[in-house]
């Protein structure tokens, strides 16, 4: 399935300029030289700066070991770092900001006719999602190292794996840095769960390091020593999509009624926040033109600006798991999305 990627190019003292790309390849190469997808032809971007590419059902974005760096939703990548993309993340370099958009997840379409259509979709993706194992299943992924690309199912026959060096670890990873017995990855019915061994370097949940047990969501990023690792939901991709169901957003709205006043009081502060924040400069809209992967019309000469230096980051709030609520809504939005495609093939035979 095709990717989409919109590219804003924002110049000091230049009118903001947008440009859009759709890929159909597996690997999409950026940077200065021509032999890239997209060629960004600035002094501050590598010749080879970074690249997207797919492994397996999920898209990953790279950083070539460029020389003033990439970064993921606002946060350096590193070195020769990778980060899972998600439909929306954002991909910086300097002057440069490329949101990425999966194509197979887009649906702009959400008009009545349609929405039967879509409910039966949805329904196919879950059921498929229930019968399938492998890629369909949480996953760790190792993202650095000798054993990168190796990967650990969690799937429902999974309660309890212990993660290290030795060799009688359930997911053992080699590296001097990892203890031999290192961490515990537990699942219930409820969640996936990441918990200390007592290892020599801890455990690190983006960033934060742990003392207890941790839930686990998708595109967390754990550190164990030197090595990195992935935690991915598939199912992700498909819970995001559901507020964009009008069934899911009446049974949401319908679930919010039934909440106690004091557990809804905290909508109002977001709200505040997200009013304040406003929408974003009106670029032109462009699209490549020439030769392919050449940003559509020409760079000027001083366009070749110098780098600015990237912005120290501030620390982060933990990402706030699903509760009960959270999951309540789930549960009654995939019983409303069954329930319409249920009515229809009945509706279908009867006629």
């Amino acid at each position: 399935m095709p990717v989409k990627l919109q590219v804003v190019m924002s110049i000091p003292g230049k009118d903001p300029r947008e440009f859009e790309y759709e890929f159909e390849e597996h690997r999409i190469a950026i940077g200065r030289d021509q032999d890239n997808e997209i060629q960004v032809p600035l002094s501050t971007v590598s010749r080879h700066h970074c690249v997207l590419y797919r492994h397996e059902s999920e898209w990953f974005l790279e950083d070539l070991k460029s020389t003033h760096g990439t970064k993921h939703n606002g946060r350096p990548v590193g070195a020769g770092g990778k980060k899972l993309m998600r439909d929306g993340d954002t991909i910086d370099l300097i002057h440069f900001q490329i949101t990425f958009h999966n194509a197979a997840l887009s649906s702009p379409d959400y008009s009545a006719e349609k929405t039967e259509a879509l409910a039966r979709k949805m329904v196919e993706e879950v059921l498929a999602t229930i019968g399938k194992g492998g890629d369909e299943v949480p996953y760790v992924r190792v993202m650095n190292g000798p054993d990168e690309g190796k990967r650990f199912d969690i799937g429902v026959d999974v309660s309890e794996a212990v993660v290290g060096r030795g060799n009688d670890c359930d997911f053992q990873i080699n590296d001097a840095n990892i203890s031999r017995r290192h961490a515990i990855i537990r699942r219930d019915w409820n969640e996936i769960t990441i918990e200390d061994c007592g290892s020599k370097n801890g455990v690190v949940i983006n960033d934060r390091k742990i003392g207890k047990p941790t839930a686990l969501r998708d595109a967390d990023e754990i550190l164990l020593g030197a090595v990195r690792l992935t935690f991915i939901d598939p199912s992700a991709k498909f819970i995001g999509k559901l507020d964009d169901i009008p069934a899911f957003a009446e049974a949401q709205t319908a679930a919010q009624d039934d909440e106690p006043e004091d557990a809804a009081g905290d909508d109002g502060e977001d709200g505040e926040a997200n009013a304040e924040q406003g929408p974003g400069p009106d670029v032109e809209t462009r699209t490549t033109d020439g030769e392919p992967g050449l940003l559509a019309g020409p760079v000027d000469e001083g366009d070749q600006v110098e780098p600015d230096a990237f912005e120290e980051e501030e620390d982060e709030e933990p990402q706030k798991g699903l509760g009960m609520v959270e999951i309540g809504l789930i549960g009654v939005a995939v019983v409303a999305v069954i329930g319409l495609a249920v009515g229809v093939a009945v509706l279908v035979m009867g006629s």
